[in-house]
């Protein structure tokens, strides 16, 4: 894990936002190009881009949240609809440490900066789920605070972690990254009391999205797969 995520969740353990029992839908100012954003990668595209800025009291931007998602590596690259929706494949990337360790073929990646980040404490939501409209609630989550961007893979371990304060994982089995679905994240700034101050979100569609009964189905066949193997 990036060592500056690492000082930032150790910083934020007293943090506790409410996560809604309400599925994370497209949320933004802008969609476009967010200038001088790197990810803390190379050649990582910033020009599709979910940006909400939140005001300074001394007028102008105080902070901009950005998220998106793109390919990792050589992967095909993601499409998008203009309006918070990405399109990826489903599958396993081929670079280390994947396949050994499964990673998507896709990553997602987020932004926090402006003169006024450290005034404002936050969390990005992330989805293991494949099914459409999960409810926030049911997303992985991370506290942080302080300027910070990255991407991210939810094939990554740690983000199947609990850390009592700093981080939960999704209430979801494993992620899959050759399931087709939805999967939804947000990346939402609180004031200091912990109330919503405002967010970025996104959506990732892998694949053809099976229909709810199908969906449904899945779900059933996961968790008598998941019944079983708790028996053996």
């Amino acid at each position: 894990m990036n060592r500056t995520i690492i000082s930032s969740l150790l910083a934020t353990a007293l943090f506790a936002g409410n996560a809604l029992a309400a599925p994370i839908t497209q949320s933004f100012d802008t969609f476009g190009t967010l200038s001088g954003a790197t990810f803390s990668g190379s050649g990582i595209p910033n020009n599709a881009v979910a940006i909400t800025n939140i005001g300074s009291s001394a007028g102008g931007t105080g902070v901009t949240l950005g998220l998106t998602a793109h390919q990792r590596y050589f992967n095909p690259e993601l499409t998008n609809d203009g309006a918070g929706t990405f399109f990826a494949n489903p599958g396993v990337d081929t670079h280390a440490p994947s396949p050994a360790n499964p990673y998507a073929t896709w990553n997602f990646a987020f932004y926090v900066g402006g003169a006024d980040a450290d005034s404002y404490n936050y969390k990005l939501f992330y989805d293991f789920d494949f099914g459409l409209n999960t409810e926030e609630s049911e997303h992985g989550q991370i506290s942080l605070s302080g300027s910070f961007q990255d991407s991210w893979n939810l094939g990554m371990d740690f983000l199947d972690s609990d850390i009592p304060g700093l981080m939960s994982s999704p209430n979801f089995g494993a992620f899959n990254p050759g399931s087709p679905g939805e999967y939804s994240f947000a990346l939402v700034a609180y004031d200091t009391q912990g109330a919503e101050v405002d967010r970025s979100a996104i959506a990732v569609q892998v694949g053809q999205i099976p229909e709810p009964v199908t969906l449904a189905l899945l779900g059933l066949g996961l968790a008598g797969l998941i019944g079983v193997r708790r028996k053996a």
